[in-house]
């Protein structure tokens, strides 16, 4: 585990979004939350090399987000494993509802430019192809929110 850990940016408060939301990092994140793991099983699970999960658990490491300890086996050498301080953990609890709470408002964007379009339609404001031609554009634009 010789990786460096990134420089910290000072005075930067959203440098620990940068930090947490790596895909990878989110991942293994998101993984320890069920219990500790060890870097290779951690890899497996995610089907990349063991030599990305140490730089990431690293990095990790380096800012608090978790933890490792040494797990000792009846019989061969001791295994380290990681586990998710409480710090990472509220951290991940306060980004996934940050997001369904961003989420929530663009789906209510959505229906209310929707309404407002619907709206124009029956009071003869605009046409029906244009109301479909909007209409499509607005749920291309809105895509990602329309699911549960």
């Amino acid at each position: 585990m010789g990786a460096r850990p990134c420089r910290r940016v000072p005075d930067d408060p959203l440098e620990i979004l940068r930090i947490a939301t790596g895909p990878t990092r989110l991942q293994i994140l998101k993984l320890l939350q069920q219990g500790f793991d060890h870097p290779e099983d951690l890899a497996k699970k995610m089907k990349v090399r063991r030599q990305a999960v140490d730089k990431q658990l690293s990095e990790l490491f380096f800012w608090g987000l978790v933890d490792r300890s040494a797990v000792f086996a009846p019989t061969g050498r001791p295994r380290i494993v990681y586990m998710i301080t409480k710090r990472g953990g509220d951290l991940v609890a306060l980004l996934e509802g940050a997001a369904r709470e961003f989420r929530a408002t663009f789906r209510q964007d959505m229906e209310r430019e929707l309404e407002e379009l619907e709206s124009k339609l029956a009071a003869g404001e605009i046409a029906e192809e244009i109301y479909f031609k909007r209409r499509k554009e607005i749920e291309a634009r809105y895509t990602w929110v329309k699911g549960p």
